[in-house]
C-alpha cells in the first residue's frame, strides 16, 4: 500500500515539482533513497534532481492496515494543517525551524514536506555521555539553548488568551498516575512524596498560565540540530491551544529520562535542561508548577512501559526495575523539598 502511495507522490512531484523550486533548472528526476519504518507509519527520503541542483523532502505515508484508509487520510490531514499553520505563522513573523509543506497528499494518506538534514538532539547528548571531552567544545550547551529558543518562539508565536490554573484536576490526574504505577512497584514513599509536594507546590499557584498551540511531542529525539539552526517536523499530536509549560515539561521529562541509561549521568541532563530553561526564559515564580508538570510526564512515561506485550516479559521486568528507581529519584529531587 505504502509503495502505490509513493509511485502517486513521485508522479506528482515529477509533474509539479518545478513549480516550488523556480530558482533551479530543468527538473531532471524524483528518486526515493532510503526509507524508515515507524509503528504507525513509514518516513521516505526523496531527491529532487534539477539542472543545477538538488532538494531533499520527506514523505510521511501513515499506514492504512492499522487505522484504515480513512483513518489514514484523517492522520494526514490533521498533521498537514497543523504544520501548514505553523509555517505560515512562522513565514509572517520571520521565524525557521519549520519545513515547507509541498504539495497536498493527505487522500493518499500522506504528508510530503522538506526535509531537515541534521542530528536529533537526544543523538548529541548521548555522544556527549559516551565520548570523553565530546561537550567540552559547546556544542551540547549551544544545541540546547537554541532548542530552548526555537520553543519560545512558537510558543509567542502561536500564543492565545493565558488559560486558568486548575490544581484540582492536575492533582487528580498525578493521583491516578501513581496509582497506575504501584502496578510495576513504584513504592508508597515515593507516592507520599509526589503527592505532598504537589499539594504544597499547588497551593501556591495563583497566576493563570501561558497558552498557545502545544507539540505534545516535544522531546530531545524530535528535534533536529542543523548548521543553520533548529528544526522541529512532526506536528502530529499538535493542539492549536494548551498550556505553554506542557511543552517545556515534556522536553525536561524525556532529558532527564536519559539518566535510565547508567552511561548518561545527571550532570549532562542537568547541563542541558539549565541552558534550555534559561534561553526559553522561565522565571522563578514558575519553576514550582514545571516541576509538577515534569514529574506527571515521567509517570506517564512509566505507565506507558507497563503497554509491553506480555512475550516481552523479560523486557517489561526490566523496563519497570529501572525507571522505578529512576522515578523514586526523581522525586526526592523535584517534590521533597516542597514538601
Amino acid at each position: 500500500m505504502a509503495e502505490n502511495v509513493m509511485e502517486q507522490i513521485v508522479a506528482e512531484l515529477r509533474r509539479s515539482g518545478s513549480s516550488y523550486y523556480p530558482q533551479h533548472g530543468e527538473l531532471r528526476n524524483v528518486r526515493i533513497v532510503g526509507h524508515t519504518p515507524k509503528n504507525d507509519h513509514y518516513i521516505y527520503d526523496i531527491v529532487i534532481d534539477f539542472a543545477d541542483g538538488s532538494e531533499r523532502l520527506a514523505a510521511k505515508v501513515y499506514r492504512a492496515n492499522k487505522c484504515g484508509p480513512q483513518g489514514s487520510k484523517g492522520q494526514a490531514r490533521t498533521e498537514f494543517n497543523n504544520l501548514n499553520t505553523v509555517y505560515t505563522t512562522f513565514q509572517k513573523k520571520k521565524l525557521s525551524g519549520v519545513p515547507r509543506p509541498i504539495g497536498d497528499f493527505t487522500e493518499a494518506g500522506a504528508v510530503v514536506a522538506e526535509k531537515f538534514s541534521g542530528l536529533p538532539l537526544q543523538s548529541i547528548i548521548m555522544k556527549a555521555a559516551l565520548l570523553p571531552g565530546y561537550a567540552d567544545h559547546g556544542t551540547l550547551t549551544v544545541a540546547a539553548r537554541k532548542t530552548g529558543e526555537w520553543l519560545h518562539g512558537f510558543h509567542r508565536a502561536t500564543a492565545d488568551m493565558p488559560a486558568p490554573f486548575d490544581g484540582t484536576a492536575l492533582l487528580k490526574d498525578l493521583e491516578k498516575l501513581c496509582d497506575n504505577c504501584r502496578g510495576s512497584g513504584l513504592d508508597e514513599a515515593a507516592v507520599r512524596t509526589i503527592i505532598g509536594g504537589t499539594r504544597a507546590i499547588l497551593a501556591k499557584i495563583k497566576k493563570p498560565l501561558h497558552a498557545s498551540a502545544v507539540l505534545n511531542d516535544f522531546t530531545p529525539l524530535n528535534v533536529i540540530v542543523a548548521e543553520q539552526g533548529i528544526g522541529i517536523c512532526d506536528y502530529a499530536r499538535m493542539s492549536l491551544r494548551g498550556t505553554s509549560f506542557h511543552d517545556v515539561a515534556m522536553f525536561l521529562a524525556a532529558v532527564e529520562a536519559l539518566e535510565k541509561y547508567p552511561f548518561c549521568n545527571r550532570a549532562i541532563t542537568s547541563q542541558v535542561q539549565q541552558e534550555f530553561l534559561e534561553a526559553y526564559g522561565v522565571g522563578p515564580a514558575e519553576q514550582g508548577v514545571l516541576r509538577v508538570l515534569k514529574m506527571k510526564a515521567l509517570l506517564g512515561m512509566f505507565a506507558q512501559g507497563r503497554g509491553v506485550k506480555e512475550s516481552a516479559v523479560r523486557k517489561k521486568v526490566m523496563w519497570a526495575t529501572v525507571m522505578k528507581r529512576f522515578i523514586q529519584q526523581a522525586a526526592e529531587r523535584a517534590m521533597a523539598p516542597a514538601a
